[in-house]
């Protein structure tokens, strides 16, 4: 029985796929090992979403548990770039994996999730509508989306998605009920920990709190040569019988949305994400999924943030999911103790504009040993070992 706490990161492009494996006790006091399993996907578009990379992935992770089951599975929101994985290993690689406890986000409980909370099914109806709508002006486009626009319209599908978390709630991971967890439902049962600390931050239960404003236009033009984000509006084909020249003035003044819809409702579902916290023989563990800045200014108003010593850089190391605000406390300059930290971020260019944001992680490497899964093999992963004696940290790269 190994007495040091692993943390692996995949290299699933631009997703997550984090397992960890923690020395325990169980009931009865005997020494164990846990397999905590955090998301498996990446995002659809571009060079950022090739499915072979679930491959290698999955084999390690079935091997690491060698016959075992997870003793927890944490799905920490409902976009592809975090949900695709499982689904794909069943249905493509006769890979499947069995769980003794499955947390889902909140709001994936679907319709009686929305029954409960009206107000958050009313934005979620008005984002879904705004989404269509941006979905179907694009489909009419003579040219392909620009990747950036495409990235956004997949991770969002809620036609992709539905069925990979219909896949992990219903039939997956041996048919185990899942917990829809949220910042204060009570977990007692729900967990395997019985000597580490386990905190949720987030979500907030109500997710209404998520939604921002949808701007009135629903298309709109920001032109990035890296990943472009707007349609070429010369290349949209006017309509049999409609005026050239009033069909592409209707086409700019309706352009001015689009990428600010989209972002919207990106937000809400990354804001809904469940953040945990571990603490396991005084080393404090924070994986926030892709937390923005709502979220993260309701878990710093709930006096809810601590210095931790290991970091999953949230949103792949955008800048709005990792406000330096908040980052500060939890990656203070001066350090509260002499343990060693380290921060992971689990990200790809070419998905979204401006992501991973270059000051973003200057300012977390500063504050931290940063590893950053561009530097890993497809496929790969980088394990973060954390001793019971409190020891420094070490961290290797495999295979």
């Amino acid at each position: 029985m190994t007495n040091e706490l692993r943390i692996r990161i995949y290299n699933v492009l631009f997703g997550d796929a984090i397992l960890l494996t923690i020395p325990e006790v169980d009931d009865a006091g005997e020494e164990v090992t846990v397999n905590v399993l955090i998301d498996v996907g990446n995002a659809l578009a571009g060079t950022a979403g090739r499915d072979e990379v679930f491959e290698p992935v999955l084999k390690n992770i079935r091997d690491q548990l060698g016959g075992a089951p997870l003793d927890l599975y944490i799905m920490t929101h409902e976009h592809m770039d975090h949900v695709q994985g499982l689904l794909h290993g069943a249905t493509k690689l006769e890979i499947e994996f069995k769980a003794r406890h499955v947390w889902m986000t909140a709001s994936s409980e679907g319709e009686a999730y929305y029954d409960r909370f009206p107000k958050a099914k009313q934005k979620r109806l008005a984002t879904l509508a705004a989404y269509n709508g941006i979905a179907a002006f694009l489909a009419k486009s003579a040219a392909p989306a620009p990747v950036g626009i495409q990235a956004l319209l997949d991770i969002n599908n809620p036609r992709f998605s539905k069925d990979c978390v219909k896949y992990i709630s219903e039939r997956g991971l041996d048919g185990v009920a899942p917990r829809y967890v949220h910042r204060t439902i009570d977990i007692t049962g729900h967990h395997p920990f019985r000597r580490t600390k386990v905190r949720l931050l987030a979500p907030e239960e109500d997710t209404s709190v998520y939604y921002g404003a949808l701007p009135p236009r629903t298309l709109g033009t920001m032109l990035d040569t890296a990943a472009p984000l707007s349609p070429n509006v010369r290349t949209i084909t006017p309509p049999a019988g409609i005026s050239a020249g009033h069909f592409f003035d209707l086409v700019e003044f309706r352009s001015s949305g689009i990428l600010a819809n989209l972002r919207a409702i990106d937000k809400a579902a990354n804001n809904s994400s469940v953040a945990i916290e571990l603490d396991w023989n005084g080393w404090r563990l924070f994986f926030p999924g892709d937390a923005e800045e709502k979220s993260w200014e309701i878990m710093d108003r709930q006096n809810d943030l601590k210095p931790v010593h290991f970091l999953k850089v949230s949103h792949h190391g955008s800048r709005n999911g990792s406000p330096l605000h908040q980052l500060d406390k939890l990656l203070p300059e001066q350090a509260p103790d002499d343990r060693s930290r380290f921060a992971v971020v689990s990200t790809r260019e070419g998905a979204y504009s401006g992501v991973p944001d270059t000051d973003t992680l200057k300012f977390v490497g500063s504050r931290s040993q940063l590893a950053d899964t561009r530097e890993l093999n497809e496929g790969g992963w980088i394990d973060v070992f954390f001793s019971a004696s409190g020891d420094a940290l070490r961290s290797q790269r495999g295979p």
